[in-house]
């Protein structure tokens, strides 16, 4: 969710640096009612804060029922739209239907804290291809992904060499949503949460943390 919200900031900022704002209506649509409440509720009234302090419209709580081409349509209603952006919920890959592993209700591979996929043998997943036990606010992918990706590796060579899985990973979220320009930085754990202004030193921070991170796969 959080890269929806860096789309809707940063094309915000982008008009209004060019200076063409006035010319278009921006409006932030989701079956949710509380947007980013995985980020914690700090966030979400922030988020909100933000929108409303550049003037995004939101249409929130509402199911969505179909996309016209002028318009998306939701059960609360409807509004016009020259450009749709729109990110669908989660499932599990195709491939997934053509294997006998166990899947969630989600259609995800089902998980232990371990990274095993329950009820298979020696088969470990990742980031957002599998479902694991942990929060409702636990994220799927980027750091969260790393951290699993670090057990499920660890937990591999346990089993090759004859080992019980044994090392899991720690839950937590970390992001810093991006307008271009400026950025807020949060971070959730299982002892609470951090919620950091939008600023612009968030911004060049995210960029540092960007150019460190692939660094390593170069």
């Amino acid at each position: 969710m959080e890269f929806m919200f860096e789309f809707l900031f940063g094309i915000d900022t982008q008009l209004r640096q060019e200076g063409r704002r006035d010319k278009f209506n921006l409006t932030f649509f989701t079956p949710a009612e509380k947007p980013g409440a995985r980020l914690g509720e700090k966030a979400v009234k922030s988020l909100l804060g933000e929108m409303k302090k550049r003037n995004i419209a939101t249409h929130l709580g509402n199911k969505m029922k179909k996309f016209e081409v002028d318009k998306v349509v939701t059960e609360g209603g409807e509004f016009a739209a020259d450009l749709i952006l729109f990110m669908p919920g989660m499932t599990g890959n195709q491939w997934f239907d053509n294997s006998d592993l166990v899947r969630s209700e989600g259609g995800l591979l089902k998980a232990n804290g371990f990274c095993e996929v329950e009820g298979a043998s020696k088969v470990f997943v990742a980031g957002d291809s599998g479902s694991f036990p942990g929060p409702e606010w636990m994220p799927k992918q980027a750091h969260m992904a790393d951290l699993q990706a670090q057990a499920a590796a660890k937990n591999v060579l346990d089993v090759l060499n004859s080992k019980p899985a044994s090392h899991t990973f720690k839950i937590e979220l970390m992001c810093i949503v991006d307008s271009n320009n400026k950025g807020m930085y949060v971070s959730r754990t299982m002892k609470g949460g951090i919620m950091l202004p939008n600023c612009r030193l968030m911004h060049f921070a995210k960029k540092v943390f960007g150019w460190w991170y692939l660094r390593q796969y170069r």
